[in-house]
């Protein structure tokens, strides 16, 4: 649940459209020494999502380890949260009703998610979204290659872990509040473009994707600290930590973090490597805006 908001404003946690031919982007990302297959993940899924393309699986079998944002079996504690953090504490009464609303829709509990800070309030309402078009972590892209590496005793890394991520989370400087109040704002606009929003990530359509995570207004702070940031960081631990030095690795991070100049593959390219897509994207089934996907589509 805590990875699924690690992209720009949670978009990814979309509704399958069930006419998209499943080809997401792939990049191989390579010098002499090591090469590094990257791939977006959506963190809620179903089975639809499978089988994952051709280009990621046919390195699997030489694979020297997998790569994720965090090995989601490992202990955390979460920080404590001080109380004038809270949603009820920070936002704004006419946000507060909009929540409560929205909180009804969801069947979730209004006390709860005033009681918990903005990004965690934030989250809970995301989480519901998904489950709500019958998506779940377990069906997530991240989940069912761990558990693949795990029963093939593949070693799995992690970029952060859960804690980090928590720590990254309740640091932000306004608790979140841009992330939550973007969730509400955008509510209507994150469900009518849920199917497109799969539909172009499916068929590896950056451009569709880029265009509709633009339309969604996350401060420049929030996105910097949530997305960009942890882009170059994750760019240089795959170029300088000692154990990627050598050998085929399966990198599986939030899609977002995958796209434009400051995109994981792009770094990468910047700090020397060769860096090529392996697989081709088609035309997206659907437009920014209100999604266009054809309606016989739609579950």
């Amino acid at each position: 649940m805590f990875k699924s908001l690690l992209t720009k404003a949670g978009l990814l946690l979309t509704i399958f459209s069930s006419g998209a031919s499943a080809e997401p982007q792939v990049w191989l990302a390579k010098d002499n020494q090591r090469q590094f297959v990257l791939m977006g993940s959506i963190h809620v899924g179903s089975d639809a999502l499978y089988p994952l393309p051709d280009a990621f699986n046919r390195y699997w079998p030489q694979a020297d380890g997998l790569i994720l944002e965090a090995n989601i079996q490992k202990p955390f504690s979460m920080p404590t949260i001080d109380e004038a953090h809270f949603t009820r504490k920070l936002l704004p009464p006419a946000d507060i009703r909009t929540l409560r609303n929205l909180a009804a829709q969801l069947k979730l509990s209004a006390f709860s998610l005033l009681d918990s800070p903005p990004w965690l309030t934030a989250m809970h309402l995301q989480m519901a979204q998904s489950l709500k078009f019958g998506l779940t972590p377990d069906k997530g892209i991240d989940q069912v290659v761990f558990n693949r590496a795990q029963k093939e005793n593949l070693p799995i890394f992690e970029l952060e872990g859960i804690e980090a991520q928590f720590r990254l989370l309740s640091s932000l400087p306004d608790h979140g509040l841009n992330l939550l109040q973007t969730t509400l704002n955008e509510w209507p606009l994150l469900e009518q473009e849920m199917a497109c929003l799969l539909s172009a990530w499916q068929q590896g359509n950056s451009a569709v994707l880029t265009e509709l995570s633009q339309q969604v207004a996350l401060s420049d702070e929030t996105e910097q600290h949530l997305l960009i940031q942890r882009n170059y960081n994750w760019a240089k631990q795959l170029t300088t930590s000692p154990q990627y030095q050598k050998g085929t690795f399966l990198v599986v991070v939030g899609a977002y973090h995958m796209m434009g100049e400051e995109g994981l593959p792009a770094l990468l390219k910047k700090q020397g490597l060769a860096v090529q897509q392996i697989n081709s994207a088609q035309p997206a089934t659907c437009q920014s805006g209100i999604a266009k996907t054809p309606s016989d589509n739609l579950p």
